[in-house]
């Protein structure tokens, strides 16, 4: 159970992300551009395609698990919805933790607050454990949100122009309720790591952004008809990073000390 000092680092720890514009401004943009303006642009593409699709038939005939599907525009829109655009999300937590991570571990030392944070009777365990669960808990807050705005964009917007809904298929709630918790475990290991050794929040921020190096190449595989994503291929990926970010973590429990924090 977390006691009130851990409570009150993970208070600070939201309110001080909270106060800064730039770390907000850029979470806001990347969520709305996955939630709402790429999707809107694939609804509109589809929507103003001619219904043979041709090249575009042939593009998705290559993707596995499509073939026999693509006869339709709202056919191919569902698969792009429901198979790509899923993966294209998971952008969302890692980048919401990759700032927030930053800011937390990299920001006390640019305040000046860290020796302060240290002095406290707090074990350096809890201080950490309690810093990760408040990344956590604001990346899950905009993950979850980010998908609330996809649906009140994607749902009206198809019914409009094709006259029925299209509601979210397994894959996305995989995606928000299962891999993206482990990824953003993962990724909030990785940039603690990164944040500890870092002097700025820049650096900091720079090298943690290679995390999203493996989901854009996920994402694109896609479309090259390498892969097609589906319910068992999103939980096997989901355990697997769920090992590797436990296994992750108790090492950065243990390597996590006064030396490594004020150098």
């Amino acid at each position: 159970m977390f006691n009130s000092m851990q409570k009150a680092i993970i208070e600070k720890d939201l309110h001080f992300f909270k106060t800064t514009r730039g770390n907000i401004s850029s979470i806001v943009i990347v969520s709305l551009m996955f939630s709402a303006v790429f999707p809107a642009i694939f609804i509109l593409i589809m929507h103003f395609s001619p219904d043979e699709m041709g090249d575009m038939a042939e593009l998705f005939a290559v993707v596995p698990g499509a073939a026999g599907q693509i006869e339709t525009n709202l056919a191919v829109l569902s698969i792009m919805l429901n198979n790509i655009v899923p993966v294209f999300f998971l952008m969302i937590p890692v980048m919401a933790t990759t700032t927030m991570a930053t800011a937390s571990f990299v920001g006390e030392k640019e305040k000046r607050t860290l020796e302060t944070l240290l002095y406290s009777p707090l074990p350096l365990r809890k201080i950490f454990s309690s810093k990760v669960l408040a990344t956590f808990f604001l990346s899950m807050i905009v993950t979850i949100g980010t998908f609330v705005v996809y649906l009140a964009v994607s749902q009206p917007l198809i019914y409009f122009l094709f006259g029925e809904l299209m509601l979210p298929g397994v894959n996305w709630y995989i995606t928000v309720f299962i891999v993206a918790p482990v990824l953003t475990l993962l990724a909030v290991t990785i940039t603690s790591k990164i944040s500890a050794k870092a002097q700025t929040m820049e650096e900091a921020f720079q090298k943690a952004g290679l995390i999203t190096i493996p989901i854009i190449l996920l994402a694109a595989s896609q479309f090259t008809g390498l892969m097609l994503l589906n319910a068992w291929v999103l939980l096997v990926a989901a355990a697997v990073i769920g090992v590797i970010a436990v296994v992750l973590m108790k090492s950065a429990l243990r390597n996590f000390n006064y030396e490594m924090l004020l150098r």
